[in-house]
């Protein structure tokens, strides 16, 4: 039977050590970059690649853009459901190159799909494709949106009050 001690605040402090801190941070720092990296690839092999998009408005239209280097019109699948506009495709690796022949890969291959949430009111009917030079280009009338007014707000007896007398005082 060990015999029992009492716990003593002052054995259990450290002395501080600056250089422990920063290898203690450093450790966290490398396993927070790992811990990112193999989520990134993971992510990457699971969902194939995700191309580039923008969308903005012009001339009361929305317009959205997806860069498609590389993928054949054949491959891509534009649809709408509900209010959001599904754009579908695939981009397809060479079958000339083997595996081992690769010296250098960073060019990413496989299926993708991007979902965007169109606004209230958009008339889908009207929706236009278009694919040139590796650019998928998607216009749709934009809807009427309610144009932003100013609210003037009330105030109440005593802010009036105190309002006049502070307007008195400058006077």
């Amino acid at each position: 039977m060990k015999g029992l001690t009492r716990w003593s605040p002052i054995r259990t402090i450290r002395r501080w050590d600056p250089i422990e801190e920063f290898r203690t941070m450093q450790h966290d720092m490398d396993r927070l970059f790992d811990r990112f990296f193999e989520t990134e690839i993971l992510r990457e092999h699971a969902m194939g690649w995700m191309p580039s998009a923008e969308s903005y408005t012009k001339d009361n239209h929305l317009v959205f853009k997806v860069e498609l280097p590389g993928v054949n019109q054949k491959d891509l699948d534009v649809s709408i459901a509900d209010r959001e506009l599904i754009i579908k495709g695939e981009r397809k690796s060479e079958k000339d190159a083997k595996e081992q022949d690769y010296i250098y890969r960073e060019i990413s291959y496989g299926c993708f799909e991007r979902r965007f949430t169109l606004p209230e009111g958009v008339k889908t009917d009207d929706l236009k494709a278009k694919f040139s030079s590796g650019v998928l280009e998607i216009t749709v009338p934009a809807p009427a949106l309610a144009k932003a007014r100013k609210i003037a707000i009330e105030a109440t007896r005593e802010e009036k009050k105190q309002i006049e007398a502070e307007s008195k005082k400058a006077a």
